[in-house]
């Protein structure tokens, strides 16, 4: 259908249909004037008959005939039977019907000689000699009153017919009147024959010309088919064809343009090609180009391949300490040092800023290992630029067809999915794994399910109780978020927590944990239970003034006393920005709100900025409380930390006590407060409420003297 209607719409249909319009225009005009040139002929041939007829009546006539009728004398009826007779033998010669002479006679139409047929005869149906005519209207009598010859269509009792009138003058001024008539049917007859023979002259004339249109379309369309075949084909990508210019009208004009611009289209397209393929800095392929010859290699009955993708680590420091173009410059040399290795590598090409690209075929796995030492070989070789000495290293992931992907797309996806691994482990080179990328996809899939997480209030807030050691009375709690999937179901926090800090979720996390901790405080104190509540925040939200607006803003609206809200911080963050951070600490301590420093120990802060730093408490990570009973070690940094913090004047606070032998060394050591699952696990608002109506330290071990109980109370009291 859609080749049909192409053809319908070419340039030859288009030229003949304007051709034979114009030519069936042409062709009605030509008819319509030869069929008024003939019907005027056959109008003329019967005036010049009636005429001639009319002239030579007198003549056929006897002698004095018309004298003596015009005098009035008798003519006997033979006689008149006689020249009736003559008249129509004349009438039947030149085709007429009645052949006829009148006078005027007392202002009426009189007969003075008549034609009659045979038929007519017998039945007496003819004029006689001086009979008055039975129509005095007739245009006989108006001709014969004012002498003008006419052409009529007159209506008689014998018929219709088309007659000439002719008056004759007589010598007194009077006229007789001759008259010839025509049957009207033989009239028209002659006259639809003259129009049928126009209609078939045009009609053959027509024909011949609707052929002469068909060669003149085919002569001019012919050409701009070709024309047209050769673009469609020049748009397929075939920039070599070439249309024949022999001509020297216009078409050939147009020929020869087209051939110049296939010339200039050709060799645009290959430069085209190349800059496609190719990369314009290194001269390597560009990763088109390796995609392409990649895929038109890639074939299992040439056995095994190897695809890697190579990483110059860290080369942004080159960038911006030499400047882009010294960077350029290095990408030269080292494109230059991969283009020089020999089998099994067959393809080097630059993919993008500083990644390569390289194509081993018919390897295995210790090929690969082997070229992968070259590379390194190759890389670790110093570069002299400007002067000075760049030591460069790169880091490759690797994907093997056809275990890892059965084409080019897949297997340079996988190698980038193994760079990465390579680059996240810190080493030199990985193979593809297909089990850690699905790990990655369905961490990215846990990734966006966060982001419905708040909306949706799928994040829960658990309470664990923090307890003095010295008495077991729970004066603090922390608060501790937790994710319940609708789907996966629980997923703790050391899941999701990292993924909040990439995705920049976790301010908002932070945000909705205060707020809701601090309107579960306000419902707490008009239950009576007044408690001070821990909540973790990052570096950056301490660091960040408008935090700290959002931490008044909700201790005002909830109406919950300053001192009853703790900022837990951890240790590895503190020292980023010392100037912002200690400011907005001095603003919190200034309000009352509580400041301790988390999983203190695991961390680089330094000891000077440590005894600057507004905060209230020290809090050892788990991992040394938990693992005293393993390492002796872990025993005397508890130790130190309890110590170094009292030594600041800070309470410190043991997480992770999940052992009667724990309480009691931390205990022994002076620790003030503990918390942990030996105390009690993480639980909800309304559990924790009821938790600490009940008598809570029945539970608790017995709690050992603390040994550095009097260095304690000298610091504090003395």
């Amino acid at each position: 259908m859609k080749l049909r209607f192409r053809q319908l719409n070419s340039a030859r249909v288009k030229i003949l249909l304007v051709l034979l319009l114009l030519n069936l225009l042409l062709m009605i005009i030509f008819t319509l004037l030869l069929q008024s040139v003939m019907c005027d002929e056959v109008r003329r041939d019967a005036d010049r008959r009636l005429s001639a007829a009319v002239q030579t009546l007198p003549m056929i006539l006897p002698n004095h005939y018309l004298t003596r009728a015009l005098a009035g004398e008798e003519i006997s009826s033979e006689e008149y039977l006689q020249q009736l007779a003559i008249l129509e033998r004349y009438c039947q010669i030149a085709g007429l019907r009645d052949l006829y002479a009148f006078k005027l006679e007392n202002g009426k139409v009189a007969y003075l000689i008549d034609s009659a047929t045979p038929p007519l005869l017998a039945k007496a149906n003819y004029g006689r000699y001086q009979e008055l005519n039975g129509n005095q209207t007739s245009p006989a009598l108006l001709a014969l009153k004012d002498g003008h010859p006419r052409s009529v269509i007159v209506s008689e009792a014998w018929g219709e017919s088309r007659t000439y009138l002719f008056p004759m003058p007589l010598a007194d001024g009077s006229h007789y009147l001759i008259g010839a008539d025509i049957d009207s049917d033989l009239f028209h007859k002659s006259l639809m024959q003259a129009r049928w023979q126009a209609l078939s002259m045009g009609l053959i004339l027509f024909i011949a010309a609707c052929a002469v249109c068909y060669l003149v379309a085919h002569h001019f369309s012919a050409p701009l088919a070709t024309l047209s075949r050769a673009v469609r084909r020049m748009a397929t990508g075939d920039f070599g064809v070439r249309i024949q210019a022999g001509r020297k009208d216009e078409l050939g004009n147009i020929a020869r343009a087209f051939n110049a611009l296939g010339e200039l289209v050709s060799a645009r397209d290959q430069s085209l090609r190349e800059l496609a393929y190719v990369d314009s800095l290194s001269g390597l392929a560009n990763r088109v180009g390796f995609l392409h010859y990649a895929a038109e290699h890639l074939n299992p009955e040439r056995g095994s391949f190897a695809l890697l993708m190579l990483n110059i680590n860290d080369f942004h420091f080159i960038n911006e300490y030499l400047g882009y173009q010294q960077g350029d410059e290095v990408l030269r040399h080292i494109a230059e040092r991969l283009n020089v290795l020999r089998r099994p590598v067959i393809k080097v090409a630059r993919l993008g800023a500083n990644t390569f690209g390289v194509l081993l075929e018919r390897v295995l796995s210790d090929d690969v290992l082997k070229v992968l030492e070259r590379l390194d070989a190759s890389m670790t070789e110093p570069l002299l630029m400007g002067g000075e000495r760049l030591d460069i290293s790169a880091s490759s992931g690797v994907a093997l067809f056809p275990e890892h992907g059965l084409s080019a797309d897949i297997l340079l996806r996988n190698a980038e999915v193994a760079l990465c691994g390579a680059k996240s482990a810190r080493r030199s080179f990985a193979f593809y794994d297909p089990e850690q990328e699905a790990y990655s996809r369905n961490q990215l899939t846990l990734m966006g399910d966060l982001r419905e997480a708040l909306a949706e209030g799928h994040l829960l807030v658990y309470y664990q109780p923090k307890v003095k050691m010295i008495d077991g009375v729970v004066s603090e709690a922390e608060a501790l978020v937790r994710w319940q999937h609708p789907v996966r179901g629980f997923i703790p926090p050391s899941v999701f927590i990292p993924f909040a800090e990439q995705t920049g979720k976790l301010r908002a996390i932070t945000e909705w944990v205060v707020h809701d901790v601090l309107m579960q405080a306000a419902v707490w104190i008009e239950e009576g239970l007044e408690l001070c509540i821990s909540v973790n925040v990052g570096v950056s939200d301490v660091e960040d003034a408008s935090f700290v607006s959002f931490l008044e803003r909700q201790l005002a609206q909830c109406q919950v006393p300053p001192q009853n809200l703790c900022l837990e911080i951890t240790e590895t963050g503190v020292m980023r920005n010392p100037k912002d951070l200690m400011r907005n600490l001095e603003y919190l301590r200034a309000m009352g709100v509580k400041l301790s420093i988390d999983d203190f120990g695991t961390g680089y802060s330094s000891f000077a900025y440590l005894a600057k730093m507004p905060v209230h408490e020290l809090k050892i990570d788990q991992s040394f409380v938990m693992s005293m009973s393993e390492r002796f070690e872990n025993v005397s940094i508890v130790r130190a930390i309890i110590e170094l913090g009292h030594i600041l004047g800070l309470s410190v606070i043991a997480e992770g006590v999940e052992t009667e032998a724990a309480w009691q060394a931390l205990a022994v050591m002076g620790c003030d407060e503990a918390q942990g699952y030996l105390i009690a696990a993480p639980m909800p608002a309304d559990a924790f409420s009821l938790w600490c109506m009940a008598d809570s330290r029945k539970h608790l071990p017995i709690t050992p003297p603390n040994m550095g109980e009097d260095s304690y109370s000298q610091r504090h009291f003395s």
